[in-house]
């Protein structure tokens, strides 16, 4: 089993990141075969994404009471098309997961500046 964590950016409204990760599933051409949770991380969303027609299933969950996110791909489970997709899933899990960031504030960049001077 091989877990790649997902950076998910600070302050960000985590219950809109569900839709966000089923768009980009589906943008990079993966169908969702089982989206659930898991005992073992209560409150979390799991996905199993699988590329049609081929065998192997890329797992993916999301913790919201953790702020974490992570990939999994199991060893009997592995496959070919994972491993080549994998920069794709990542690129595309970070640009929708970024539109969650919070805006910033115009006083905490005032802020920053005036402490930077």
């Amino acid at each position: 089993m091989h877990n790649i964590e997902i950076e998910l950016p600070r302050g960000a409204n985590l219950a809109k990141m569900e839709k966000s990760i089923d768009a980009t599933l589906a943008a990079v051409g993966l169908q969702v075969s089982l989206r659930g949770t898991l005992k073992k991380f209560p409150g979390c969303t799991h996905w199993h994404a699988k590329s049609p027609g081929q065998a192997g299933t890329l797992e993916l969950t999301l913790w919201p009471q953790q702020h974490r996110a992570w990939m999994t791909i199991q060893s009997g489970r592995a496959a070919e098309w994972i491993t080549e997709k994998l920069p794709e899933i990542q690129d595309a899990l970070q640009q929708g997961l970024a539109a969650h960031k919070p805006p910033r504030s115009s006083s905490s960049t005032k802020e920053r500046r005036q402490s930077h001077d």
